[in-house]
C-alpha cells in the first residue's frame, strides 16, 4: 500500500493558416508545456474528515502535480516526446519532482529557479466511493509574475514543437513561449481551470481554448454558451468547455457541438482535466490543428481520459493500454 512514484518506466519518445479554420505548419512532434509544477502528496479516503477528526487512507501517492506538469506526463505517455518549462525551488523534493517527471519520459526545464523553500505541495484527499476529489494548494503563489528569466529563449525552447500547452500559471514562462509559437504557427492549448485578471492577456495568443464547466467570466455568468462566445472573442480560435461524465461542448465561431465522452467506471477524478489537454495536445502536435478535425480529436482525447479515471493516482494508468 502507498506509492512514492508509482510509475518510472513511461517510454521516452522522440517524438497557420489565417482564420480559425486550420494550422498547417508544424517545426516538431514535441508537446512543451509551460506552468505550474507542485508536489502532490494523496490519500484514498472513505470521505473528507470533518475538524479535529482523524481518518486512515486505503491507499496514497507521492508524485509531480499541477495542470502543465500531469499533461506532459500525458502527452510523453502517448507516443511523443514533452516538455515541461516550470519554476522550482532548488530544494530537495524539487529533486524528488524532476526524479518522477525523468521516469515518465518528460524533459524537464526549470526556466526559474528562484522561488525559495520547497517546491509547492498539494494536498489531496479522494473519494473512494465517488472518485472525487479534494484539494489544498498554494497555487496563488504561481500566480505572482517575477520578471521574465534573462535566460529564458522561448526559440530553443520550441525548436521542435508541434504544439504549446499553457496553464495558466507562472505566466512569466507561458506567454512568451505562447507568443513565440503563435509566430512560428504552432498551436497553442490553453487549459484555464479558473478565470484570472490576467486571462484577456492568455486568450490573446491561444488556439484552442479548454475551460471546465465551472470556469466563468465575472460578466458572462454561468451560461456555457455566454462562455464560449467569450473566449473566443479574447481571442481564441476555438472554445471548448469539458463537463465530467456529460458531452464537451465545442465551437470554432459557429454553431456549438456537443461531443460525446467515453463513459467510464470512475475511481479517480485526480488529474483528469489535465490528461485531456495533454491529450489534445499531443494529438495537435501529431497531426496539427485543423477546425473540422476538432471533435474528432477531443473525442479520441476524451478515450485517453477514460483510461485514466480507471486507476487511483495519476500514475498508474500510464501501464495501461491506450486507445488507437
Amino acid at each position: 500500500m502507498g506509492t512514492i512514484f508509482p510509475y518510472l518506466a513511461a517510454p521516452t519518445h522522440p517524438a497557420r493558416a489565417a482564420g480559425r479554420g486550420r494550422i498547417v505548419r508544424m517545426t516538431g512532434s514535441t508537446v512543451v508545456c509551460a506552468g505550474l509544477t507542485t508536489l502532490d502528496v494523496a490519500h484514498l479516503v472513505d470521505g473528507v474528515p470533518p475538524a479535529n477528526r482523524k481518518v486512515a487512507s486505503h491507499d496514497f501517492f507521492v508524485a509531480a502535480g499541477g495542470p502543465a506538469t500531469n499533461a506532459a506526463v500525458a502527452a510523453a505517455r502517448l507516443g511523443g516526446s514533452a516538455r515541461l518549462v516550470t519554476a522550482l525551488p532548488s530544494h530537495p523534493l524539487s529533486d524528488l519532482v524532476a526524479a518522477d517527471l525523468a521516469g515518465c519520459g518528460v524533459d524537464l526545464v526549470v526556466a526559474d529557479a528562484s522561488p525559495t523553500g520547497p517546491p509547492l505541495t498539494a494536498a489531496i484527499m479522494v473519494t473512494r466511493a465517488t472518485g472525487e476529489r479534494a484539494v489544498v494548494s498554494p497555487t496563488g503563489a504561481a500566480v505572482t509574475v517575477p520578471g521574465t528569466p534573462a535566460g529564458l529563449d522561448p526559440a530553443a525552447l520550441l525548436d521542435d514543437a508541434g504544439a504549446v500547452l499553457i496553464d495558466g500559471y507562472h505566466r512569466h514562462l507561458s506567454l512568451p513561449l505562447a507568443h513565440a509559437a503563435r509566430e512560428r504557427g504552432i498551436p497553442v492549448v490553453l487549459d484555464a481551470g479558473s478565470h484570472k485578471q490576467y486571462t484577456a492577456a492568455l486568450l490573446a495568443v491561444t488556439d484552442v481554448a479548454v475551460v471546465s464547466d465551472d470556469f466563468a467570466f465575472p460578466e458572462a455568468g454561468s451560461d456555457p454558451y455566454a462562455t464560449l462566445a467569450r473566449l473566443l472573442e479574447l481571442g481564441a480560435r476555438a472554445a471548448v468547455i469539458s463537463r465530467g461524465g456529460d458531452p464537451l461542448l465545442v465551437t470554432t465561431g459557429g454553431p456549438v457541438r456537443e461531443v460525446p465522452v467515453a463513459p467510464v467506471d470512475v475511481v479517480d477524478t485526480l488529474g483528469a482535466g489535465d490528461v485531456l489537454h495533454g491529450a489534445l495536445a499531443h494529438r495537435l502536435a501529431s497531426r496539427g490543428y485543423d477546425a473540422a478535425r476538432l471533435p474528432e480529436d477531443l473525442a479520441w482525447a476524451s478515450r485517453v481520459v477514460a483510461v485514466s479515471l480507471r486507476s487511483f493516482g495519476t500514475r498508474a494508468w500510464l501501464a495501461e493500454p491506450l486507445p488507437s
